[in-house]
């Protein structure tokens, strides 16, 4: 992106009648200039995509109206190479990362630890290309029971301040494991409630046995899901439905969480929840990751939204973009020699 320029005349021939694409470029080369001018070194290339300093970086082009996030306040405690915490369990898979909530004995709730352990994951999932697929599950009788009850009762003792803190902290994990470059899928062996509709709902693809329940009971107790809430309306396909679920607080089975849309295949059992993951790993084999992680950035900044000249540029310019990469030039000569691309040569596997 180019430098910001505080007076950019609109009638300026160098931009005048000009697409946005290429006024960026116009910016560019002028900013490249300045820089070479001063004495910099121009031919730096900047680290592209999210990082644990920029989390809102996109990979490819950004949109026009899309609102910078600001990252954590807090700092990462660890990696997923010197994962310290107990709640969470982190395994290294091929090309995989699974992620499994160790809190059975109180269901699996979410607690500061929890927030914590969740957010040092996303912040290393953000720079780690080697890692495809992000695998979400649990252990125990219940995927997760959402916040946990103690903790909501401590917030009486607590500042406004904290208790927004908190939220915010949630509501940033959530965002950015929706923008996480790898395909992320949840392995739902228990029933979800709460906060933990929310972060399955972030989640790329959903898997469920046949007897797990989704349920959102705030407005029962005098509170509002609102963290969780634009996660599930990209989920659910109709608004009478998610009122259903955030409204009237139904507890919604299996086989009408897939029809809401929340759920993308239920199968019998545990075994048969590892089985849709092993295909779904196959499938994503095939996938180039780059292409993957530049579809989810246009999907995420594209819904909902109507078709302008601003997202006309914004789709095109990535296109162009993509097909000029690495990976589209090796896919084309993919098949022409009739073999595998890079990518799909070394298996992905949980």
């Amino acid at each position: 992106m180019a430098l910001p320029h505080a007076l950019l005349d609109p009638d300026d021939p160098d931009f005048k009648g000009r697409t946005w694409d290429e006024v960026e470029r116009a910016l560019d080369e002028r900013d490249k200039f300045l820089v070479s001018a001063s004495g910099h070194d121009g031919a730096y290339k900047e680290a592209r995509g999210p990082s644990v300093i920029d989390p809102s970086k996109p990979k490819f082009a950004t949109f026009p109206w899309e609102e910078r996030i600001e990252p954590f306040e807090k700092p990462a405690s660890c990696t997923l190479k010197s994962w310290k915490h107990a709640c969470l369990k982190c395994t290294f898979g091929k090309q995989t990362v699974t992620l499994q909530f160790n809190k059975a004995a109180t269901n699996n709730t979410l607690d500061p630890d929890m927030l914590n352990a969740l957010q040092d994951a996303i912040m290393d999932l953000q720079e780690r290309s080697e890692v495809r697929v992000v695998i979400l599950k649990s252990e125990g009788k219940l995927f997760s029971n959402g916040f946990d009850p103690k903790y909501l009762m401590s917030e009486s003792s607590m500042t406004e301040n904290q208790i927004a803190a908190t939220q915010m902290q949630f509501a940033k994990i959530l965002y950015f494991w929706q923008k996480l470059p790898q395909l992320t899928v949840a392995l739902i062996q228990g029933s979800a409630m709460g906060a933990a509709v929310g972060l399955v709902c972030a989640c790329d693809m959903v898997y469920a046995v046949k007897g797990a329940y989704f349920a959102m009971s705030e407005t029962k107790l005098g509170a509002v899901a609102t963290t969780s809430v634009p996660y599930i309306l990209r989920r659910i396909t109709y608004i009478k439905n998610a009122y259903q679920l955030v409204l009237a607080g139904a507890s919604l089975p299996a086989d009408s969480a897939k029809e809401y849309g929340i759920v993308t295949e239920i199968v019998e059992d545990a075994a048969g929840l590892e089985a849709e993951c092993k295909a779904l790993c196959d499938k994503m084999t095939l996938c180039a990751p780059g292409a993957v992680a530049a579809t989810k950035e246009i999907v995420a900044n594209t819904l909902g939204v109507p078709p302008s000249s601003f997202m006309l540029d914004y789709v095109a310019s990535v296109l162009a973009e993509v097909r000029k990469g690495p990976e589209a030039q090796g896919g084309i000569e993919a098949i022409q020699s009739k073999r595998k691309p890079k990518w799909a040569e070394f298996p992905i596997a949980p």
